[in-house]
């Protein structure tokens, strides 16, 4: 069942981009995103998310719920309130899906034409976004206020610098993400300083890594993807590069976080860290889907606009069928 309803949110997402329909976006696809996650919890709990339904009932509060405390005391307050597994995770996954849908909002000055507000469109069924609310719920719910807060620091830098303590406080590798922060916005620093400053903590946290990564305790997802990632990241920063070749400056105001995300990936690539790489592989592919879905606003073409965003839907959301690590969660 799981597949099946997978698969009728596949086609109304790309049916809603062909279309660009705000109908359809707003009464058909966000109710199917509802029902879709009924269906989900409803068919059992998988793997990961055993575990984070036992560890609604605990009441320890030892080192390793204090420094992610946001997210495990949270979960236990909702079970606490609703004393029902199934419903505790309905009403989470209601927030996270509140929360991107206010991250769409955020975007190309809350303009909704032409589904310039719909980024869920793409991410509702990509890789990353099925693997985190079958799965890895912790690091996902993390990833989408990460999000939240990229969508705002432009425009709100004090409530973004907010929802980014409390994303490390759900999950402390966000950590690794602040050099994608710097080059958005850091304040009163223009940017080309800001390029420089993004790119020094970036080669600082690669020569750190090896360190970093011992502090997190993060299971294989089953595949080595480390190096999958990081050649579509390589493939996608090269594509940019030539559609930019003119002016290269431009690329990083546009698709700010490709460049560093690159960088990144060959260190723990590099530093031979598959399992932290497969990770932080899946909240990258989060954040290069936001910019260059934000970028796509600005094609007036209809046809060129269309063909970005369904591009960007089925190369993150095709391998969900494919991978086995991921296939057998809708199965």
């Amino acid at each position: 069942m799981e597949l099946i309803s997978y698969i009728i949110l596949l086609s109304i997402s790309v049916i809603t981009i062909l279309s660009e329909s705000q109908f359809l976006y707003k009464w058909i696809f966000i109710p199917s995103i509802m029902v879709f996650m009924f269906i989900v919890r409803n068919e059992g709990f998988d793997t990961d998310i055993e575990d984070y339904a036992r560890q609604m009932h605990s009441t320890g509060m030892d080192l390793y719920y204090l420094r992610e405390f946001i997210f495990w005391l949270g979960s236990r307050f909702v079970y606490y309130v609703i004393q029902d597994e199934f419903l505790s995770f309905l009403f989470m996954d209601l927030i996270w899906i509140i929360v991107m849908i206010k991250v769409g909002n955020r975007m190309s000055s809350f303009k909704s034409e032409n589904l310039n507000n719909a980024l869920l469109l793409v991410l509702m069924t990509s890789f990353p976004f099925v693997f985190g609310y079958e799965n890895i719920y912790r690091q996902f719910f993390a990833t989408v206020f990460a999000l939240l807060s990229y969508s705002l620091i432009e425009k709100k830098y004090y409530m973004s610098l907010f929802f980014l303590v409390v994303s490390f406080f759900m999950h402390n590798i966000v950590a690794l993400l602040l050099p994608l922060f710097l080059i958005k916005k850091f304040y009163k620093f223009n940017f080309p300083d800001r390029m420089q400053i993004s790119t020094i903590i970036t080669l600082v946290f690669i020569a750190s890594l090896g360190f970093l990564v011992k502090l997190k305790s993060v299971e294989q997802t089953g595949l080595n993807m480390g190096m999958f990632y990081l050649l579509v990241f390589v493939l996608l920063l090269v594509v940019a590069l030539l559609v930019f070749r003119k002016n290269i400056y431009i690329l990083f105001e546009k698709a700010p976080s490709l460049f560093f995300i690159v960088l990144l990936m060959m260190g723990l690539v590099a530093l031979n860290v598959d399992m932290v790489a497969e990770r932080l592989g899946m909240m990258f592919i989060c954040f290069i889907t936001y910019d260059l879905y934000k970028y796509s606003s600005e094609i007036e073409n209809r046809g060129i606009r269309s063909l970005v965003r369904l591009t960007l839907l089925l190369l993150f959301s095709l391998p969900t069928l494919f991978f086995a690590s991921s296939r057998q969660f809708l199965i």
